[in-house]
């Protein structure tokens, strides 16, 4: 379970975290473990998903203000138009990150380690796609006592049913193709056909396409697939959901083992600041698998 497609941490903020998968472990053992690990990775961690205050994405010549009253940090949020109250200055050109804090610069590496603030208050950053195979930075100001953080309990899945986990032929694209998804801010996203999978759930034969990362076959460990199905809009995200598909050793694999029970949401059901791509590819069954929808009630 992650909070992220793992095909999306290579180029975004790894907030996924990876399942405790132990060989002894049984799959809805592993799912148990998963499903603590994602509720850890969205409210506890000190750089967890609902923490998060504000966000900026930057474009090569772009520069962004985190702006608000020095001493109301619960105040600050991002510009792009400079003023008399920023906080924070920082520039992106020719891939390289220029920062500046309280008028003094600041060395660009401490944005990926976490810049510090205030006590309570720092940034983290990472290179993301901010269009269609176009590289940009990602910055997100995190607050330790976001309330949404403090009141969340838990993300809320069916109950494990094995029958939802399937052995897959899979059929490798020769060609890696690049396939663009629009996102939930508005903007596209390039991710990489590597093949279908093709397996039988609840009867109905489904093709279902996954992507990678990368067109470098040594570099595809991960592969994701974006779907809706039958119950999307339903009591599961309206923008579909997602599921990983790895520990197939080299690329390309014969075979790959889907578990709709590790299905989960994109980052932006909970979360405004993330850019999520839209699933169009359609499984014709109710997947009554995987993370429901966390607006709706169970």
């Amino acid at each position: 379970m992650h909070a992220g497609p793992k095909i999306l941490c290579a180029v975004g903020l790894a907030l996924g975290l990876q399942a405790s998968s132990a060989a002894a472990q049984t799959p809805e053992q592993v799912w148990k473990q998963a499903i603590a690990d994602q509720n850890q990775a969205y409210s506890r961690t000190p750089h967890a998903m609902l923490k998060i205050q504000d966000a900026v994405y930057l474009s090569n010549g772009e520069t962004a203000f985190l702006k608000g009253r020095r001493d109301q940090p619960a105040s600050w949020r991002w510009t792009k138009a400079r003023d008399a109250s920023n906080i924070l200055e920082i520039s992106l050109k020719d891939k390289k990150l220029s920062v500046l804090r309280f008028g003094k610069a600041v060395a660009p590496s401490t944005i990926q380690k976490g810049l510090s603030l205030t006590q309570d208050f720092d940034l983290v950053g990472q290179p993301t796609q901010v269009g269609a195979g176009i590289e940009g930075w990602r910055i997100f100001l995190f607050n330790q006592n976001m309330p949404a953080a403090k009141k969340f309990t838990s993300v809320s899945y069916f109950p494990y049913d094995p029958s939802f986990r399937v052995t897959a032929q899979f059929t490798a694209d020769p060609h890696l193709r690049p396939r663009v998804f629009r996102t939930s801010r508005g903007t596209d996203k390039q991710f990489f056909h590597a093949g279908d999978a093709r397996f039988t759930l609840k009867g109905k034969s489904v093709t279902l396409p996954l992507y990678a990362g990368s067109t470098n076959p040594s570099e595809i460990a991960p592969m994701s697939a974006f779907f809706t199905d039958g119950l999307t809009g339903k009591g599961t995200y309206g923008a579909g959901r997602y599921v990983d598909v790895d520990g197939f050793g080299r690329f390309p694999p014969q075979k790959v083992v889907i578990d709709f029970n590790m299905t989960y949401n994109p980052n932006c059901a909970l979360s405004p600041y993330f850019t999520c791509p839209v699933a169009v590819d359609a499984i014709p069954v109710a997947v009554a698998a995987g993370e429901r929808d966390p607006h709706a009630g169970h």
